[in-house]
């Protein structure tokens, strides 16, 4: 099945075994990509590689170098480098995690409509009233 999580039906027995099914086997997986997620780094360069930046997972500064070269140009150039530097950088750490991610769920979006699980849910629960409504009658 390559149907999202949010594609499954919860209201009846066997979509909500696939989807716990579906649920555990990602929530595995991202949990095995938790160490991978924050070892990840994220490089980043401006002004034709003079200003270079690496940042951690979050998003953090780890490192900045300044080319020796980039002190020729003034202060306001090189701040705007440095900068440009840390947030490529920022943006390569993004891109690593999302696709760490991906990886470890198989492309399944992280995210949940809770409104259409609410509803499916409500949905079930109206079912199971009106059942038990049907069989208390019987007796």
């Amino acid at each position: 099945m390559n149907r999202n999580l949010d594609d499954l039906r919860l209201d009846t027995p066997e979509g909500l075994d696939e989807f716990v099914r579906r649920s555990d086997a990602m929530l595995s997986r991202l949990g095995d990509a938790h160490a991978e997620l924050d070892a990840v780094t994220g490089e980043g360069e401006a002004a034709d590689g003079m200003a270079r930046a690496v940042v951690d997972s979050t998003g953090s500064l780890r490192r900045i170098t300044l080319d020796p070269r980039i002190a020729r140009l003034d202060v306001a150039t090189i701040a705007e480098a440095a900068t440009e530097a840390v947030r490529a950088a920022q943006a390569d750490a993004r891109r690593r995690t999302e696709e760490l991610i991906s990886e470890a769920t198989g492309g399944e979006p992280v995210t949940l409509d809770m409104a259409a699980a609410r509803r499916q849910l409500e949905e079930i629960g109206e079912d199971l009233a009106r059942t038990l409504r049907d069989l208390s009658a019987g007796f």
